[in-house]
C-alpha cells in the first residue's frame, strides 16, 4: 500500500539532550520526542536517525489501522486559486532557467497567480539592494551609460549579509563584471580590500597565565567603505563606523571565526583559537 504524505521535521537539541521529529498527514499530526527526564545528554541520538524513523513507523501504525477499519483518508482538495510556480533565487520570481540571474531554482507555492518576492526589497539592509541596474559593454565590462555601445543590464544579487558564507564565485566581487579603464562608470566607489586588525589567520592565543578572565581584543578594519558589521561564528557582535577601535571579550576556549562585511558588500573573515 502507498504511503499517505507525510511532511516532516526533525530537531536536536544542544548537547543530545532531545531528539524531535514532528510529523503531519492528512489525518493525523505526530509528534515524537526521545530524551531522558533528567535532562541528561545522551550521546548520538539525533532527530534524524533516532526520532524520525519512529515517527515514520507511528504513522505506518495509524494509516495500516484505518485502512483495516475501511476509514478513508480525508478529501482535501487545493483549491483552484493556489498554484506551483518555478522560482528562481535570489529574487524569488519565475525565469528562465538558463537566465544568468537564477542562481538557484526552487518551487513554491502561487496564490491567484502571483509569486511574491522571497525577499522584500524593504528588508534588505545597509542600503544594497538585490536588483543592480548598469551599463556594460561588448566584452561584458561595465562602463558608464554615455560609452560607446553601451547596453543596460540588471543584476541579481543575494542578501548583503549573507556575503561572509556565500561560496566565492556568488559574492557581489565576483557577480559584478570588472570595470572597464578605458569608460569607466562615473560612480563606482574605489575602495582598497577590506581586512582585518587586532588578530590574524591561524592565531592561536592564549590567556596570560592562571587568568581565567575572557581574553579582550580590539578590532578594527582596513579598506572598504562605510559602515562596517562584525560578526563571531555567524552571530552579530557590533556595528562600527569606518575607522573605528571596538573591544570584544571572547570568553570560551575553542575555534573562532571572525568577520566584518561593509556597505559595499567586502567581506573579511579570519579563525583563530583560544585556549588556557
Amino acid at each position: 500500500m502507498q504511503r499517505p504524505t507525510l511532511a516532516w521535521k526533525t530537531g536536536t537539541s544542544y548537547g543530545f539532550r532531545d531528539a524531535w521529529a514532528i510529523g503531519v498527514a492528512p489525518r493525523y499530526l505526530i509528534g515524537i520526542w526521545i530524551g531522558r527526564p533528567d535532562g541528561t545528554p545522551v550521546s548520538g541520538q539525533f532527530g534524524l536517525a533516532s526520532a524520525a524513523p519512529l515517527l515514520l513507523q507511528v504513522h505506518d501504525l495509524l494509516v495500516n489501522r484505518d485502512s483495516q477499519r475501511g476509514i478513508a483518508l480525508p478529501i482535501d482538495p487545493q483549491p483552484a486559486s493556489v498554484g506551483v510556480a518555478a522560482i528562481c533565487w535570489p529574487l524569488g520570481q519565475p525565469l528562465d532557467s538558463r537566465d544568468p540571474n537564477c542562481r538557484r531554482q526552487r518551487f513554491a507555492w502561487t496564490l491567484d497567480g502571483t509569486t511574491p518576492p522571497t525577499l522584500p526589497a524593504q528588508d534588505q539592509p545597509l542600503g544594497l539592494g538585490l536588483q543592480e541596474s548598469l551599463w556594460v559593454n561588448a566584452a561584458g565590462q561595465r562602463v558608464d551609460a554615455s560609452c560607446p555601445g553601451a547596453t543596460a543590464q540588471s543584476l541579481a544579487l543575494w542578501p548583503a549579509p549573507l556575503e561572509p558564507w556565500l561560496p566565492r564565485r556568488e559574492r557581489r566581487s565576483a557577480r559584478l563584471p570588472a570595470v572597464d579603464p578605458q569608460c569607466p562608470p562615473q560612480h563606482v566607489p574605489v575602495a582598497a580590500p577590506l581586512s582585518i586588525v587586532g588578530v590574524r589567520e591561524g592565531d592561536r592565543l592564549r590567556r596570560p597565565s592562571g587568568s581565567a578572565e575572557p581574553l579582550r581584543l580590539r578590532l578594527s578594519a582596513l579598506g572598504g567603505s562605510g559602515q562596517r558589521w562584525w560578526f563571531v561564528d555567524g552571530q552579530p557582535i557590533a556595528e562600527t563606523s569606518a575607522d573605528a577601535l571596538f573591544t570584544h571579550a571572547f570568553a570560551r576556549n575553542g575555534q573562532y571565526q571572525l568577520s566584518v562585511l561593509d556597505e559595499s558588500g567586502q567581506t573579511a573573515r579570519v579563525e583563530f583559537s583560544l585556549s588556557d
